[in-house]
């Protein structure tokens, strides 16, 4: 018996989520430059039933993650390794030091 054989378009569209809906959602933005207006599109996924602005505003918070900024941390982190440098540095010292006196004794 031969196998069902699936068209380009079911094999394109059977591995969506069925859950849910593509909307294009076009903004209208005016330049500060030339005064004109310009219009931004983009497509966006919904789940069925969700209203558009809960969409936006899932997508607006999405996007403040991505902006925190994390450099304070890994300002902390660097000056955590320069301080386990120096310790580092000051047990060679004490060591070499440590070294020298027993051997003038």
């Amino acid at each position: 018996m031969a196998k069902k054989q699936k068209s380009f378009a079911d094999k394109a569209s059977g591995n969506k989520n069925k859950d849910s809906v593509y909307v294009k959602y076009v903004k209208s933005i005016q330049s500060e430059q030339t005064g004109g207006w310009r219009f931004n599109e983009q497509i966006i996924q919904m789940q069925k039933g969700e209203q558009l602005s809960a969409a936006l505003k899932r997508m607006d918070e999405v996007a403040n993650l991505v902006d925190i900024d994390l450099s304070q941390f890994s300002n902390a982190e660097k000056i955590d390794d320069e301080k386990l440098e120096l310790k580092k540095e000051e047990e060679v010292v004490l060591a070499e030091d440590n070294s020298v006196t027993q051997e003038e004794e």
